[in-house]
């Protein structure tokens, strides 16, 4: 961690709503992630994969402030003999925060986080025009391995034939 920020675990009960502040900030572009509610975050934590030791907050020292967040994810519907897989479930540094090196060392937390519960690969999905995550992304090793499109149009008056 730079120096002044340290990491913790997730604490249920105490910081649902820190971390549901900084997410709805870092993704506020973002359609879902960004208007996630304290519902959305509940059902979450109600899922068997949730593990809060796999939460992990950086707060800023002198302020206490939440600077930012590395969810992963460990699925529980694994194969026996298949590569552990675990996720970059969320990763989020809040704007007041951006720009002052804190995406690679809380991905990187994320990362150490999952390889301590045996996790062979991680996947993580990312939004195709999200330039800087992609950067972090791909100077810590990660490659494409598949890419999602969708497509939409506008319909107006009759589709031609």
């Amino acid at each position: 961690m730079p120096e002044g920020f340290s990491a913790r675990a997730f604490e249920p009960g105490r910081d649902e709503e820190a971390w549901l502040e900084v997410n709805a900030a870092a993704f506020a572009h973002h359609p879902e992630q960004g208007r996630m509610t304290r519902t959305d975050l509940d059902r979450r934590m109600a899922e068997p994969w949730f593990d809060p030791a796999g939460l992990i907050l950086v707060h800023d020292d002198t302020t206490g402030a939440l600077a930012g967040s590395h969810w992963t994810k460990v699925p529980t519907d694994q194969t026996e003999g298949e590569p552990r897989r675990g996720e970059v479930y969320v990763v989020a540094v809040a704007p007041a925060y951006q720009g002052r090196g804190l995406a690679r060392p809380v991905t990187e937390l994320g990362l150490a986080h999952l390889a301590s519960v045996g996790v062979d690969v991680v996947e993580l999905y990312v939004e195709g025009d999200n330039t800087p995550a992609l950067r972090t992304y791909e100077r810590q090793g990660f490659t494409r391995a598949a890419t999602d499109a969708m497509y939409a149009r506008a319909v107006h008056g009759a589709v031609p034939k």
